[in-house]
């Protein structure tokens, strides 16, 4: 059988900012004379094409390969995406925590989901995506919070359909790619790559100090636990309730809230399913569980991402651009073939 690879154009358009900012993604489509290379190292570009055929089903350019259907793009783009995989890995974990964890109420779930899903219907194009129009998106993560009345960070209760989770993913998954793509081409331009580099982390640029945070979570959980002798049962004392207990939940809430919020939103068995010396690292794994492989987590790194393609990266995640001159808009056209073998293969282990 006839192997066959996938070829892909589109351009990113962007505006003047510290660093130049995505404003749209528009395909390219195949022209004469047009030279498609291999992908990127980490396939940014590959993987912002597959996500972009898989946010934007619809699209009227005759972008796909003769031969290869809707299909195909999704297989590829589940095989080559490494965010989708480490979501799957942890879902039994992720599962297990949220079986113990109040359910959110399921119609306002719903009304969520389809609030933000018309809002990326509108901004998805024909021939493309704005990405202007894809503000509404964090108003409705904003409404959203507001009425758990909880955080989206370390949340185990909120519960999306499988369709609005596979959504979720291909526009994150556009998103970090594009942002990684942007940093390369800066990169690329760049004098000193050992001071001037711009770097990506799937972890530390959502939850930048995981280690420090449980530190002070486990300090805040032992703290809990000595305050009940003085708040509960027939040993409570008002006066140590107002003058110890209360100004220190204030200095926790105040200077380490991340903290905070893990030990409030697991529940108390599994705190205490834990001896000291291994509380440390259950709590390091829920946090990376969390961010990589629960609903909440999508969302959370969802909203960073729109929030620094929006406002500017360097506003989110590369602060060290943050007031530098501004630099001229530029148009990245990129052409990629991704033969067969690249995604066909099985996953690794």
């Amino acid at each position: 059988m006839k192997r066959q690879n996938i070829q892909f154009g589109f351009n990113v358009i962007t505006e003047s900012g510290s660093l130049p900012k995505p404003t749209a993604l528009k395909v390219a489509s195949p022209a004469a004379g047009t030279t498609y290379g291999k992908p990127l190292k980490y396939m940014s570009d590959a993987l912002v094409g597959l996500s972009l055929m898989r946010l934007n089903p619809h699209m009227q350019c005759p972008v796909k390969t003769p031969g290869l259907n809707l299909k195909t793009y999704h297989e590829a783009w589940n095989q080559l995406d490494p965010h989708h995989t480490l979501f799957e890995r942890s879902q039994e974990r992720v599962l297990a925590l949220k079986a113990k964890v109040p359910y959110l109420d399921p119609k306002m779930v719903a009304t969520f989901e389809k609030t933000f899903t018309d809002t990326l219907d509108r901004a998805c194009k024909s021939d493309g995506v704005d990405f202007k129009e894809l503000w509404p998106l964090l108003d409705a993560m904003t409404y959203l919070e507001g009425k758990i009345s909880s955080p989206l960070i370390f949340n185990f209760g909120l519960h999306f359909s499988k369709t609005f989770i596979d959504r979720c993913q291909s526009l994150y998954s556009l998103l970090f790619n594009l942002r990684s793509l942007m940093a390369v081409d800066f990169n690329a331009h760049v004098e000193d790559a050992s001071h001037e580099c711009l770097k990506i982390d799937s972890i530390s640029d959502y939850l930048p100090k995981a280690e420090y945070v449980v530190n002070d979570a486990v300090l805040y959980y032992n703290f809990k636990k000595l305050s009940l002798g003085f708040t509960t049962g027939k040993n409570s004392d008002v006066h140590v309730e107002k003058l110890f207990v209360e100004p220190m939940r204030k200095h926790f809430d105040q200077w380490a809230h991340n903290a905070v919020n893990l030990v409030d939103q697991l529940p108390k068995e599994f705190l205490q399913s834990f001896r000291a010396p291994d509380l440390e690292e259950a709590l390091y794994l829920v946090q990376m569980d969390w961010l990589l492989g629960s609903e909440a987590g999508l969302l959370f790194r969802l909203r960073e991402e729109l929030y620094g393609l929006l406002n500017g990266y360097e506003k989110i995640f590369w602060h060290e651009r943050d007031g530098r001159k501004a630099l001229k808009p530029v148009q990245l056209s990129l052409h990629f073939e991704l033969s067969e073998e690249a995604w066909s293969k099985p996953k690794a282990a």
